[in-house]
Order: structure tokens, then C-alpha cells, then sequence
């Protein structure tokens, strides 16, 4: 049994040979062609030039820089050193154009960077030269520029560093000098604070104002005794006392008290012998209110406009005569009561102080971390600007000790050299070209077999079909008839032929794989040429043969009928252009329009067709429309089995459209045609919808057998023919 794998091959191979073939024909002709070449030229004489490069080593350098430079200068990568301005600059000391040059650095020129063995030394070679002094001139020149370069890229590299030291120390130092600013203005403003808190001065000063309210709180006490013993003596207050000290020491309140009470004495005296309305008592009466006025006019003048000192008319005489040592009491509480209300003052500004120093004391953790917040920030900036600084002098120092990282080592040499061809074995070429061809075209063969989706053997399919738990319902196999007869279509219209069997036989177990109650079958494929007509033909036939009232449905309505198959006419014209109307003739079943769109089969007892009305317009209308569902309906009642043959799914959708007005779908495959992928899914698709597949037939198999009964017409005798079975 041929492999899986060869078949493939072989498959392949009968559909890309003429790609094989090209592709063994493009390698013979190249090694033909090769063959064809004439013998090299007999070699001439050139000349190689050699010199080395070497890392300098300068005298003592006396900057970090310049060290760093020499170091960097070794890690820049050769082509920097042939760069397009060292090309330049060589092109223009040698005088060569531009095609001279670029032969130059691409086919002569051989630079070979440090080896491990040899890790000091750059070894730069130019082959090919024409001339000894050709070879010395070009690569004397190539290594001096390339030296300068070296030299150049150090200087610029070192300019770049002291620009960007420069720009970078403007920067930093305006950045110092801010946080110097910062650090000044808070030493300006804090620092005494903090200092008498480290010296301890701050809680000397706490404690003192402690100690100085406790003095004065007790002096407070003192005078309050005082003032409350004062006050129980004289029966004043302070502020009484005020008021009656500075009416007794008043000379003109005291006359006027005087004039006060003679003139009272007098009204007193009067008043027994005269009566209150005598003009005596009237005038002493005015008189002594008027003294009275005065009185009290010149006590407001002496104590103010004040209320708190201001005596009452009634209380003018008592308030403003006072015994000397009355008076001394009195001045004695005034003078308490001053202290008092200084001492109080004091007191409160002790305090004050008091509260000033504790909250001095008590900010002194913040602005002692802000403090040294500030002098970290300026020790910071100070040491990165002293870096920047020395970073700077020693990048302006290392100016003059700017040298190249390479130096010439040794200087151009030259060699004689003599280039030689052998000549080619043509034979073995040949060989070799035939060989790889073969190869090359059987590889791309076999590739494209690779890449091939489709199921070339009756097991792929098989095995992909029962994988997804698909039913086969038979082994159609593929016929060859040696005479020009119907066969050769596929459609078995005798009766009396041995592929009849196999269509039985899938007949039989579509009976046995599906419901009693199925009528109506869809029949499609996948994609097109997989004999998807021609089998819904013959399964139509095997079950009119089996004497089942069979109609078979035309639904492939985007192609022409294949009633010609069984020898009958398409449908009319009218039938192409009133779609519609034909599939509706089928409500008078007794008229002769019925007999124009349901036809007998000559030949074939109890099969009936409906041919296609052709290529129309609007499928899907047309397949959508009620006549035509009616019209299936009136069939599933009117026939045993109705066949109902669509195009492949891959062409349109038609299949999925008539699948609800049947009762489930057999599909057809075919070695060689089936794609795996495209089969594959459209199974899977139809289970997840929950379309119901009665079954798959494997159709075209290869096999041969020999078969003598085929009796190719009714006129022709039986012939011997050989036909593939599966």
C-alpha cells in the first residue's frame, strides 16, 4: 500500500512538475553556463603592502584626563579611523577619483583588528598593487591619516568635555551661591536662638522668668494686704480714695465747702423764724445752690470727666474734707493701688517673655534639622562645585598633552605576489548542477505537498470524518469507460451496472444512520468538483430503483439544469424568467403546468425531477420566497424521498438557506479535492448550530477491479471495461 506521505508527493507532483521542472532546468543552464566560461587569464604580478598600527604610548601624563583619553582612544572602532573625512583627505594627498577610491577601501584594502595573540598591534594591508612604490605611497598615506584621526577624535572628545565642564559649572555655582544665601540669611535670623540654646543661656533666661513672676507674685501679695487693710480703715476704695484725696488738697473746693456750709448754718438758723417762701430764705437758697454748682463744677475739673471719680452733689461735702491722717491713709491706698497696677504689668510681661522663650525652646529641634538641613545642602553644592572645578583645570591641563591613541608602528613593506587559476573540472560541475537541480526541484515539490491542505488519500478523509463523529456512508468509486458513453459523466442510468451496489449500499446506511421520519435530504459539498450533482443524480436513481417515489430538486439555481443527463429537456424559457410561477404550478396538481416543473425520468420508473430554471438573478430571493418552501412542503407529502441538490457551500449559501425546509445533509468529498481545513470547520460549524448531518460519501476512490457486465446502451452489446472501486 503506498504511503500517505508519497501520495502526496505524487499528487503534487502531477499539479507542479512544470514548477519542477523549471526549477532543475535553472540550475542545469547555470552550471552549463559555467561550464561554458572561458580559462581564466594567465596570472600577473602584484604587489601587497603590510604595516602595523600600535597603540602610543606617550611620556608620563600628569591629568586623569589625558589617561582617560589614551584609554577611550583604544575603543574606537576602525571604521571611525576611515571615516569619510580621513577618506577625504586621502583622496585628495593621492589624487584619486572617486571610483579609484571607493576600489580601494572595498577590494585592496585589509584592515585586521588586535588579535589575542598579537593584542597591541593593528595590521593594515593593500593588495593588488600594481607598482611597489603604488603599494608603499597609498598605505603610507592611509595609516598617517588615520593616526591624525585618532589625534583629531582625542581633541575633540576633550574640547566636548571642557565646554561641558564649563556650562555645567555656571549652573553649580549659581546653585551654591543660593544655598549660601539660604544658609546666611537663616544664621542672620535664627542664629542667635540657637545659640543660647546650646549654651544653655535660653533656659538660664526660662527659668529666670520662673523665678522673677514668683518674686513679683509675692510683692503683689504684699501690697494686695496692704491695699485691703487701707481700705477696711478708711472705708474706701482705691479709687474713693483718689477722688477724696484730690477734693481735700484743693484750696478753692475747700473755701467753696466753707461759703457751703456757713450758708447751710445759716438757712438752718432761719428756718425756725422764717417761712421757706421769705426772700431771706429764697436768696440764701440761691446762693447756696450756686455755691453748690461751683463746688461741683470744680471737683469735675479736678477729677476729670471720668465717672469712676466723679462724687455725687450729696456726697461732695464728705468727699472733699478729710483729717490730715485720713488724707495720708487715703494717699497711702492711691499710691498701693499705683504699684499694684505696675507690678500687674510686670507680671504680664514676665510672662510674655515666658511664653517667647518656651516656644523659642520648643522650635528648636526644627530649626536645628533645618539648620543643618541648609549646611548639608551647602556642603554638598560646595564639593560638587570644587569637583566640577578640578574636573576643569585638569581637562584644561590635559590640552597639552592631547596626543593620538595610535602610532605607525611599522612603516609599509612590500611583497611580490603572483595570482593564479586553476582550471575547473567541467564534468563534475555539470554533475554537481544536475544534482542540486534534482534536489532543488523535489524539495520545492515536496514542500508544496507539505503545504497542501487538501485530503488526497480515502484514510484523511476518513479519518478526519470519524474524528468529528460524521458518519460515511459509502465508497463511491471513480469510473473510466473505455467506449464514449453516459459514464463518463457518472450517472448510471443501467440498471443492470455493478455501481449500482455502492450506491445501495449508501442508500442503505443513510436508511440505518438516520430518523424513519426523514423525507427530505439536502445534498451539497464543501467546495467545488467534488461530484456533489452527480452523486445527488445517482443516490436519486438507487432510490427509484428500490421502488421509492423519488423526486430530485435542482436547487443549484446560479447554474444550468443537467437534466440532459437523463435525457430530458431543461426547463422552458418562461420557467427562466418567472421563477416564481414555475415553482408555484405545483397547487393544481392535475393541470399540465405541473407537468412542466415536476418531469418523469424516461427510462427510470418512479424518478421525477424539477429541472433548474438556470442562471437567475436574486437567488436568494428566489430561495427564500413562500412558492418555493410551499413547494417543498407539497413534495415531502407527495414523494417517499425528495433529493434536493445545491451548490457547494464554499460557492454560496443557498445549502444553509434550504436546510430548515429539509431533514438533514449529506455531504460529499473527494480525494484530492476536500481541503482538511475548509471540511474541518464546516462540520464543526454545523454541530455548534445544530445542523443535522445524516452522513458523508467518499466519492471518486481509486481502485481497479474488473467489471464485465456494464451494458453501455440499450443498442450496444455488454463490453468489458475497467473500472476504480473503493
Amino acid at each position: 500500500m503506498t504511503p500517505p506521505i508519497l501520495k502526496r508527493f505524487l499528487f503534487s507532483w502531477e499539479q507542479n512538475k512544470l514548477i519542477g521542472i523549471v526549477i532543475f532546468l535553472l540550475f542545469l543552464g547555470g552550471s552549463i553556463v559555467f561550464v561554458l566560461q572561458p580559462d581564466p587569464p594567465q596570472p600577473q604580478t602584484k604587489f601587497r603592502a603590510r604595516g602595523q598600527l600600535a597603540y602610543s604610548n606617550p611620556p608620563p601624563l600628569f591629568t586623569s584626563t589625558g589617561e582617560q583619553l589614551q584609554q577611550q582612544g583604544r575603543l574606537i572602532d576602525l571604521d571611525i579611523l576611515l571615516s569619510f573625512p580621513v577618506q577625504r583627505r586621502v583622496q585628495e594627498k593621492l589624487q584619486l577619483s572617486n571610483r579609484q577610491m571607493e576600489q580601494v577601501l572595498q577590494n585592496k584594502l585589509k584592515i585586521v583588528p588586535p588579535q589575542p595573540d598579537n593584542p597591541q598591534f593593528v595590521t593594515l594591508e593593500y593588495k593588488d598593487a600594481a607598482t611597489e612604490e603604488e603599494g608603499v605611497r597609498i598605505l603610507g598615506v592611509l595609516m598617517t591619516e588615520m593616526v591624525e584621526q585618532s589625534r583629531l577624535i582625542n581633541t575633540a572628545q576633550l574640547r566636548t568635555r571642557i565646554e561641558t565642564l564649563e556650562k555645567r559649572l555656571v549652573v553649580v555655582q549659581r546653585e551654591l551661591a543660593a544655598a549660601e544665601e539660604a544658609f546666611y540669611r537663616f544664621l542672620s535670623t535664627e542664629g542667635l536662638s540657637l545659640l543660647a540654646i546650646r549654651d544653655g543661656s535660653l533656659f538660664s533666661s526660662l527659668t529666670g522668668t520662673q523665678q522673677q513672676q514668683r518674686q513679683i507674685k509675692l510683692i503683689l501679695e504684699e501690697i494686695e494686704g496692704q491695699m485691703d487693710s487701707l481700705v477696711e480703715q478708711l472705708g474706701l476704695d482705691p479709687e474713693q480714695a483718689y477722688s477724696v484725696g484730690a477734693l481735700s488738697a484743693d484750696p478753692v473746693l475747700a473755701n467753696l465747702q466753707a461759703q457751703i456750709t456757713e450758708i447751710k448754718s445759716q438757712i438752718k438758723n432761719l428756718d425756725k423764724d422764717l417761712r421757706p417762701d421769705h426772700p431771706n430764705m429764697i436768696a440764701l437758697r440761691k446762693a447756696l445752690d450756686a455755691l453748690e454748682e461751683s463746688a461741683q463744677e470744680r471737683a469735675t475739673e479736678i477729677l476729670g470727666s471720668s465717672p469712676r471719680y466723679r462724687p455725687l452733689p450729696d456726697q461732695l461735702p464728705e468727699n472733699s474734707s478729710l483729717d490730715p491722717a485720713r488724707q495720708g491713709l487715703a494717699n497711702n491706698l492711691v499710691l498701693l493701688k499705683t504699684q499694684r497696677e505696675g507690678i500687674l504689668k510686670q507680671l504680664e510681661s514676665v510672662k510674655e517673655t515666658e511664653q517667647e522663650l518656651r516656644q523659642l525652646y520648643e522650635q528648636f529641634p526644627d530649626r536645628q534639622l533645618q539648620q543643618a538641613r541648609l549646611v548639608q545642602e551647602v556642603e554638598a553644592k560646595r564639593a560638587l562645585y570644587q569637583t566640577i572645578v578640578a574636573a576643569l583645570v585638569d581637562a584644561q591641563s590635559a590640552e597639552a598633552e592631547t596626543t593620538g591613541s595610535y602610532t605607525i608602528a611599522q612603516a609599509p613593506t612590500v611583497d611580490k605576489i603572483a595570482t593564479s587559476f586553476a582550471p575547473s573540472n567541467r564534468l563534475v560541475i555539470l554533475a554537481a548542477g544536475t544534482g542540486i537541480g534534482l534536489v532543488a526541484a523535489t524539495g520545492v515539490i515536496f514542500l508544496l505537498a507539505l503545504l497542501d491542505d487538501r485530503l488526497h488519500t480515502p484514510q484523511e478523509l476518513r479519518e478526519l470524518l470519524i474524528a468529528r463523529e460524521v458518519p460515511v456512508l459509502g465508497n463511491i468509486p471513480h469510473i473510466r469507460s473505455l467506449n464514449m458513453s453516459r459514464e463518463e459523466e457518472g450517472i448510471i442510468l443501467d440498471t443492470d451496472s455493478s455501481y449500482l451496489a455502492f450506491y445501495e449500499r449508501a442508500r442503505s446506511n443513510l436508511l440505518r444512520y438516520s430518523s424513519p421520519s426523514t423525507k427530505v435530504i439536502l445534498v451539497t459539498s464543501v467546495d467545488n468538483g467534488e461530484g456533489k450533482s452527480v452523486n445527488a443524480y445517482n443516490l436519486a436513481i438507487t432510490s427509484a430503483h428500490a421502488g421509492k417515489r423519488t423526486l430530485l430538486i435542482e436547487a443549484d439555481l446560479r447554474s444550468f439544469s443537467n437534466a440532459q443527463w437523463v435525457d430530458l429537456e431543461p426547463a422552458d424559457i418562461n420557467a427562466h424568467s418567472e421563477p416564481l410561477k414555475y415553482y408555484g404550478k405545483q397547487e393544481n396538481h392535475n393541470n399540465q403546468q405541473d407537468q412542466d416543473t415536476i418531469r418523469l425520468v424516461p427510462g427510470i420508473p418512479n424518478l421525477y425531477i424539477v429541472p433548474s430554471p438556470g442562471k437567475l438573478r436574486q437567488v436568494a430571493a428566489i430561495i427564500e420566497s413562500d412558492e418555493l418552501r410551499r413547494f417543498i412542503e407539497d413534495a415531502r407529502g407527495r414523494f417517499d424521498v425528495v433529493i434536493i441538490d445545491t451548490p457547494s457551500l464554499s460557492k454560496c449559501n443557498d445549502a444553509l438557506l434550504l436546510e430548515p425546509l429539509t431533514d438533514g445533509i449529506v455531504l460529499i468529498t473527494r480525494p484530492g479535492i476536500s481541503r482538511g481545513t475548509m471540511l474541518g470547520e464546516t462540520i464543526d460549524q454545523f454541530t455548534e448550530i445544530e445542523i443535522p448531518i445524516l452522513g458523508a460519501i467518499i466519492n471518486d476512490l481509486e481502485k481497479t477491479v474488473s467489471v464485465s457486465d456494464l451494458i453501455v446502451s440499450e443498442n450496444l452489446s455488454p463490453q468489458t471495461e475497467n473500472v476504480e472501486v473503493g
